[in-house]
């Protein structure tokens, strides 16, 4: 197992310097990638088991229902699998079962900020399936992304044609412009054989989506407030979090959720490690992430912009939540 990590030092300052420019805004806002260090990442965890959170089971569904098909797509060739932002890797162990009744070994490089979650995943897949071999990248998606091709690429013993994955509508956080820049980075990474298989979750019944950002037990209110107690823990801010609350609805006019953090009162905040304080207004909110919402033709032009094309989109039967497989051009 190797683990490549990125230095605390430089990860807290980098979230000190997003932090100061998000909250000067006249529209406060903070950067969704922070809303999953540790306690975070777990809180996530559970959020995917809620019942109103609907994408995490579908997508299984999806793994369980087309796996073989994903398998077959490679031609029977040798591949190593990577996978952006990997939590637990629950869904991903469906593909990756999968593949080992076909190919052993089968080496699999798990990327993702959250080190114990990481270590966690890399135990019990190790322990559970022998045949496959893991090294997990503890870093933000491109960086590691770079890190585990360059790996591949000095060990000649490792299959050079890859899997790359992108589960759990995580694109849907980037905003419509970021997102064909960051495909096209990740398209320049590639080699020609190489495939990305990514999830979007499609549009549908408002009231659904809703749902599923706002669910009974709250957890996703944990997981949003949770960002204002890291500001406390890490740069010394003095937020009091009883007097936030979690807001989350569907914008039907940009076809996205905004999840923000509403201001309960009139309040100053002040951050020790930045030397600022904050005014926040009753009602004023802090703008935490977007999940924009696609379709078929959408995701299809995406990937044209971006320099791929779609191989194949494999759905559910409602047509809720699409895995899709591109290649590149």
């Amino acid at each position: 197992m190797i683990i490549h990590k990125t230095a605390n030092s430089q990860l807290i300052s980098e979230f000190a310097q997003d932090v100061r420019a998000g909250l000067m805004e006249s529209k406060k806002n903070l950067k969704p990638r922070y809303l999953y260090d540790e306690i975070g990442s777990l809180l996530f965890e559970k959020i995917c088991l809620q019942e109103e959170y609907y994408l995490t089971r579908t997508e299984r569904i999806i793994l369980q229902d087309f796996s073989p098909d994903i398998v077959n797509m490679q031609n029977d060739d040798h591949i190593s699998i990577l996978e952006l932002g990997s939590g637990s890797s629950d869904k991903t162990r469906i593909l990756l079962e999968c593949f080992l009744s076909k190919q052993k070994p089968l080496y699999y490089f798990p990327i993702d900020v959250s080190h114990s979650i990481l270590y966690g995943t890399i135990h019990k897949l190790s322990t559970d399936l022998s045949d496959l071999y893991i090294k997990g990248i503890a870093s933000d998606y491109l960086e590691g992304l770079v890190k585990v091709r360059d790996f591949i690429t000095s060990n000649h013993n490792l299959p050079n044609k890859k899997l790359i994955l992108f589960l759990g509508s995580s694109i849907g956080n980037f905003e419509p412009e970021e997102v064909v820049n960051f495909l096209r980075i990740i398209k320049n990474i590639m080699a020609k054989q190489d495939m990305l298989l990514i999830g979007f979750d499609l549009k549908k019944n408002a009231k659904t989506i809703e749902a599923a950002y706002n669910d009974k037990a709250g957890m996703t209110a944990k997981f949003n407030l949770n960002l204002l107690r890291r500001i406390n823990r890490e740069l010394g801010g003095d937020f009091r979090i009883g007097d936030f609350e979690h807001l989350a609805f569907y914008n039907e006019n940009k076809d996205r959720v905004e999840m923000h953090l509403l201001s309960k009162l009139n309040q100053q905040v002040n951050i020790r490690s930045i030397s600022e304080t904050f005014f926040f207004k009753k009602n004023e909110t802090i703008h935490t992430e977007n999940s924009y919402k696609y379709t078929l033709r959408q995701i299809s032009i995406l990937a044209e912009d971006s320099g791929f094309r779609v191989k194949k989109n494999f759905t559910d039967k409602e047509k809720w939540y699409d895995l899709a497989l591109f290649s590149p051009i």
